[in-house]
């Protein structure tokens, strides 16, 4: 168990030192090249709200209804009634499937009918900005010993807008390719297998940002360096889209949700997809010898996703309460043990099942680590960009 704890505390150190390496998410910012796993994690300077938080989080009040917007698998059924058990309050979820999804949802009513949700990092300043749907941070209703450090200190500069930090750190991971090892045992060198023939009608990904990403890693572009400039990110997201349109006929459909990618591989439908990390990883506890998550030659997308409360929420104190509760390790644990995510709950790892742990060195060791390509701050252009290619191959699609 000391190996295992080892090789996921190896892990981390890593992505600490990538999100050192970040700018605010104001700037938009080439990614960061990863620094050696066996250095020291670099710890960011807190804010100076930061430093005045508490260690201790005075207690919320019971009962009530708290509303969650969150991804599939970042509130298990068992955690949300042990939550309900110990505070008397009741929750509500609803899902989303990607970013801009969430943020339409919170714009459209500036929050209201949500009281916490978890938006990917890079889109945290920058919703703020445009639409007013976040409030800031409350440090002194978080116990901050229950995350890990770097990633706190992390997490609140990145999402800092006008001096005010906006998210906390919650689960973190990578996006790349899972391939069928009895079907395709050859796919996964590069994001291009995607458009290869001889899988023809077995191949899914989303029609999402992370596509776009990956398609122009693998046709030679860095979109991290493009989206500085408005033309030249319009240059490089058409020549995305362009190869996406053409690898049309290869692919079987765009997969939404995780429970869709699990049905679509486990009934043989797809062979070659790409996938969140943790999806892959279930499968391959589940079906060992069938699924390998595979990280190509360009490196997988990065990413992490935080706790934000919203500008309309009803229900604060509950919000906090529920962070308190799910960053305790024994609760962040059973996120890690049955979805696969990976957590900035202090503590955590050390409870992960031998078997994660393993699957996790295995598919994503240090070597894999460095050539993560992390989410990269959008300005507004950037995001109507993607929007308007997104449509224009899904439009094609019907053709």
């Amino acid at each position: 168990m000391k190996r295992q704890f080892w090789i996921l505390s190896l892990l981390a150190v890593v992505l600490v030192l990538a999100l050192a390496a970040c700018a605010s998410p104001s700037q938009p910012t080439k990614a960061p090249e990863q620094p050696a796993a066996t250095q020291a994690p670099a710890q960011p300077a807190a804010t100076e709200a930061a430093t005045e938080a508490p260690t201790k989080a005075p207690a919320a009040s019971s009962g009530g209804l708290l509303r969650m917007l969150t991804w599939e698998g970042y509130a298990p059924e068992e955690l949300v009634d042990k939550f309900t058990k110990e505070t008397g309050i009741k929750v509500e979820i609803t899902y989303i499937g990607d970013n801009n999804e969430l943020i339409a949802k919170m714009a459209a009513t500036k929050g209201v009918g949500f009281d916490l949700v978890s938006p990917t990092l890079n889109y945290v300043a920058t919703a703020q900005e445009q639409f007013g749907i976040y409030q800031p941070i409350d440090l002194t209703k978080v116990n901050k010993d229950l995350f890990i450090p770097a990633y706190w200190d992390s997490i609140l500069k990145n999402s800092e807008y006008q001096g005010k930090p906006y998210a906390l750190p919650f689960v973190w991971g990578t996006t790349a390719m899972v391939v069928n090892l009895e079907k395709a045992p050859d796919a996964g060198k590069s994001y291009l297998d995607l458009c290869d023939p001889k899988y023809k009608g077995r191949v899914s990904y989303r029609a999402k940002y992370d596509t776009l990403y990956m398609f122009a890693y693998a046709l030679g572009y860095d979109p991290a360096e493009a989206v500085k400039n408005e033309d030249e990110y319009r240059k490089v997201m058409d020549a995305v889209r362009d190869k996406m349109i053409e690898c049309k006929p290869i692919v079987r459909t765009y997969w939404d949700s995780r429970q869709q990618l699990e049905d679509l591989l486990k009934n043989d439908e797809v062979w070659v997809a790409t996938s969140w990390d943790a999806i892959a990883w279930t499968l391959m506890k589940e079906y060992p010898n069938k699924f390998k998550y595979v990280v190509p030659k360009e490196g997988a997308v990065g990413w992490f996703d935080t706790f934000a409360i919203s500008a309309g929420a009803e229900n604060v104190d509950a919000a906090y309460k529920w962070i308190n509760f799910i960053m305790k390790p024994e609760n962040a644990a059973v996120i890690i043990n049955k979805t696969g995510y990976q957590t900035a709950s202090e503590g955590a790892v050390e409870l992960a099942s031998p078997e994660m742990a393993k699957i996790v060195a295995e598919t994503l060791p240090p070597e894999k680590m460095k050539t993560i390509k992390w989410y990269f701050p959008l300005p507004p252009y950037a995001q109507d960009i993607q929007a308007d290619v997104l449509e224009q191959v899904k439009a094609a699609e019907s053709k």
